[in-house]
């Protein structure tokens, strides 16, 4: 019997299987979607670029000066006003994603599957 590298015994492997190893690339991150916008590409495979949704934070703000003395202030109200946003929901893309279309269907079948059993677990709560 052999180990892997954090010393876990590995057993193993009859004829008829394979193993996986899950190894983090250098620039693994942890990303947060709410959605996805893609299509796809003039190769055949199938784009997608994940986005997270959130308000557009403003490009200027401008604060009134409240006087405290005759030589020093605090920061008083915002002149609403003069503030310079987009006005508009920024979606923030994350990172795109190029699946072939056997990998596409296998994701799509992955997902389904989590869903129905996030659905099972969500019905036993009830």
């Amino acid at each position: 019997m052999t180990t892997d590298d954090a010393g876990q015994s590995k057993k193993p492997l009859a004829e008829d299987e394979v193993a996986f190893d899950y190894i983090k690339a250098r620039d693994f991150r942890v990303v947060w979607a709410d959605g996805a916008i893609g299509g796809v590409t003039p190769n055949g495979l199938i784009h997608l670029a994940l986005y997270a949704e959130r308000q557009a934070i403003p490009q200027r703000q401008v604060y009134a000066i409240e006087p405290i003395d005759a030589t020093t202030g605090k920061l008083g109200k915002e002149v609403l006003a003069k503030r310079i946003s987009r006005g508009s929901i920024v979606r923030e893309m994350a990172c795109d994603v190029f699946l072939t279309p056997q990998a596409a269907e296998n994701l799509a079948k992955w997902i389904a599957a989590q869903l129905a059993e996030l659905k099972k677990l969500q019905d036993t709560e009830v």
